[in-house]
């Protein structure tokens, strides 16, 4: 069995977030894949909504809890929902995700006969026209990884690779004690994890550019801590597998990204190399991708996309005002 857990909270994108969790919990119905939401009940006429509409569906679960903070902690929300999990085997999902449940139950029984101790996937970007193609079934998951590795630019934004979307056992995230729910806000709190998890299965020396900090938008120039976890995505990446994010819009100053910067000083703080060694591979993972092609017998040509590491928002044209710019070349 497999169970979803979400997080949620309705202090920003209240509309968009009960659309897709409408969304999602349609979807798990489907597939009979039970999903629990963490529920941040701040008491307003959109969190009653909510409840009301997901409480409807079978394989729902609210739990719901007034956190006493402004700020949103979707790590303490992610170990709120893991309390009524009684399955062997959960994913952590966000509500952005497209639910395609068939991918997921896909890999959890992969899960059960490989040797593998979970799986972390990559995550394409999707534009807001990306987005309506998608969610509206204008085009399918298959002719969308099309567009992308035949270098369309107007549904995507770039690529996350690791993202949070993990498959593991429900027994590792107890052996954790789940997620640090001292991060705040957006960010790290999943890098955070993932190291965790994968500490538990591979014991390493830090390198001594884990900290690098720098985002690149290939996948294949990522560096530092990006690298490392992105090598346990690399496997994806060579069967075109990957999730999808649904386009919303963000406030580039709002609290919830702001605390970026306090997350990454906690991180840097609990993950930083206290014995220095060597970096065990490249600076980035071109050199490993390349290999790992030419083992599987697999053409690089087929993956060109993966090697862009040209600004998503460079040469996109899909608004009116990227078209005008770029007919009068601005």
């Amino acid at each position: 069995m497999l169970t979803s857990i979400v997080p949620i909270d309705l202090k920003i994108r209240p509309k968009d977030i009960i659309e897709k969790s409408i969304n999602l919990a349609r979807e798990a119905d489907k597939h009979k894949v039970k999903i629990v939401f963490g529920h941040n009940d701040r008491g307003t006429t959109h969190d009653k909504v909510f409840k009301e509409k997901l409480s409807k569906f079978d394989h729902v679960i609210i739990k719901s809890e007034f956190i006493a903070s402004e700020s949103i902690n979707s790590s303490l929300l992610r170990n709120i929902a893991f309390k009524e999990v009684k399955s062997e085997f959960i994913i952590l999902l966000d509500v952005d995700i497209h639910p395609d449940f068939t991918f997921f139950l896909k890999y959890k029984n992969e899960l059960i006969n490989s040797q593998e101790e979970f799986f972390i996937f990559p995550c394409l970007y999707l534009t807001k026209y990306g987005t309506r193609l998608l969610s509206n079934n204008l085009v399918s998951i298959s002719e969308l990884k099309d567009r992308f590795y035949n270098f369309s630019r107007k549904e995507f934004l770039h690529m996350a690779s690791p993202s949070s979307i993990t498959i593991m056992k429900s027994q590792d995230f107890r052996r954790l004690k789940g997620f640090d729910t001292n991060y705040h806000g957006h960010g790290y709190e999943d890098f955070d994890f993932l190291i965790r998890l994968i500490k538990l299965y591979r014991k390493h020396d830090t390198p001594s550019d884990f900290l690098n900090n720098k985002i690149a938008r290939s996948p294949l120039f990522s560096v530092g801590f990006r690298k490392y976890l992105g090598e346990y995505c690399l496997h994806f990446l060579l069967k075109k597998e990957m999730v999808f994010h649904l386009y919303h819009k963000k406030t580039s100053h709002d609290e919830y990204y702001v605390s970026r910067k306090k997350n990454y000083e906690r991180f840097s703080t609990i993950h930083g190399n206290k014995n220095e060694t060597a970096a065990k591979y490249s600076s980035t993972l071109i050199n490993t991708f390349i290999e790992l092609c030419k083992d599987r017998d697999i053409s690089i040509h087929d993956h060109s996309i993966l090697f862009d590491n040209k600004p998503g928002h460079v040469d996109r044209i899909d608004t009116i005002r990227r078209k005008l710019k770029f007919l009068f070349n601005r």
